[in-house]
């Protein structure tokens, strides 16, 4: 009996070399490293990928399916994942630079009765005229309130080098904030395997910069409605926090359903502890972006 021709994975076509001649795709094996992965990016990622928008769309009008499909070996039609995450990542941080928006912000109050405050936070609107600059009599009572307190070294250091150079920390952080997100995408990939243990570590990094390319753009969006929405009141605020995480929590279950092919049932329970394990990871990530301010 002769041995049933090997087919082409994106298009079925009978294949008789390295390529398909019906639709040009690679006859090699998908389940390839991350260097592979990371060659195939940066492949022309300046230049414009017909396929982008299509690509972009369909993340949203087919959770999860088109990762299923770059690892089935149908993935002529589609930018591939790093490439994609790479490329609206660097539309998020552009949207974040030219709107004004500190990832991490560093403002300094004076509370009712005359004390000086540090307050460090994420995803602030820009600042109005230049960073206030501590005089050394306001450092030490911030860093006397800080030792009173027992915080920790790093955390002082910190907080030491925001009244001297405030502009500086929150450059020095958002430079790293690249390096942070991609972080999160590890972060996301482990969980996923965590839950999906069977699956090969290459089938989570593809989930998760799917995920992460159909993520960045809306969160974006929440970020400029919680900072420009002129007279947001505390309610608001909270309510805008529960739509986001409402939000992400319904990603994670259609994503979950699309790429794995769970069931409802088992994507809702899987949803809720990944959740909360990539909001925890965020919340380290988050600190260490901050910390990387003190070095």
């Amino acid at each position: 009996m002769p041995a049933e021709a090997e087919t082409c994975a994106n298009c079925g076509a009978a294949l008789s070399g390295d390529y398909c001649a019906q639709c040009g795709q690679s006859r090699s094996e998908l389940q390839r490293p991350f260097l592979t992965l990371l060659t195939e990016a940066m492949d022309g990622v300046l230049n414009w990928d017909g396929r982008l928008l299509t690509t972009f769309r369909r993340l949203f009008a087919r959770p999860g399916k088109i990762a299923r499909a770059y690892i089935d070996g149908k993935r002529q039609s589609h930018t591939p994942p790093l490439r994609l995450y790479l490329i609206v990542s660097l539309v998020f941080f552009a949207l974040m630079e030219t709107s004004g928006v500190r990832i991490v912000a560093v403002d300094s109050t004076i509370d009712d009765v005359g004390d000086p405050n540090l307050t460090i936070t994420m995803f602030q609107p820009r600042r109005d005229g230049e960073a206030h600059v501590m005089t050394p009599e306001e450092q030490e009572i911030v860093m006397e309130g800080a030792r009173e307190a027992d915080i920790s070294g790093p955390i002082q250091r910190l907080a030491l080098r925001a009244m001297t150079a405030p502009e500086a920390v929150e450059q020095q952080a958002a430079a790293s904030s690249s390096q942070a997100m991609i972080l999160m995408v590890f972060v996301f990939a482990l969980l996923s395997g965590l839950f999906h243990p069977r699956r090969p570590i290459i089938e989570h990094a593809v989930h998760a910069l799917y995920f992460h390319a159909a993520l960045l753009l809306p969160f974006a969006g929440f970020i400029f409605l919680g900072i420009y929405i002129p007279g947001l009141p505390l309610w608001g605020a909270i309510g805008l926090a529960i739509t986001a995480l409402l939000s992400m929590l319904t990603g994670f279950l259609l994503f979950d359903r699309g790429f794995y092919g769970s069931s409802w049932i088992g994507a809702s329970l899987r949803a809720i502890p990944i959740l909360l394990g990539y909001v925890t990871g965020a919340v380290f990530v988050a600190m260490g972006l901050i910390l990387l301010g003190s070095l």
